[in-house]
C-alpha cells in the first residue's frame, strides 16, 4: 500500500462489484476500491450493484467499464 490508500472496510466494492482490499483516492473519480484480483474487469458482477443492468459495461471501444454511477458503496449499502 502506498501512503495515500487505506484498507478497505466492509461493503466497499472495486469497480467490478467484488469487495475491496484497498482503496484508493482518486482526483478524477474519489475513492476507488481494488479487490487485488489480476483481470476482475473481465469479470464483472451482474447484476450491476450500482444501477441494476443485467449486462456488463463497456467502453466505446469494447473494454470493460467501471459503472458510470459507481460509488465505494453501492447505493444499497450505503450507511446513513
Amino acid at each position: 500500500m502506498t501512503p495515500d490508500t487505506r484498507p478497505a472496510k466492509p461493503g466497499e466494492l472495486c469497480t467490478r462489484g467484488r469487495q475491496a482490499i484497498t482503496v484508493i483516492p482518486t482526483e478524477q473519480f474519489g475513492d476507488v476500491g481494488h479487490c487485488g484480483i489480476e483481470g476482475a474487469g473481465l469479470r464483472p458482477i451482474v447484476p450491476c450493484p450500482w444501477c441494476g443492468t443485467e449486462e456488463p459495461h463497456f467502453e466505446p471501444w469494447g473494454g470493460p467499464a467501471r459503472c458510470p454511477d459507481y460509488t465505494l458503496r453501492p447505493p444499497a449499502q450505503e450507511q446513513p
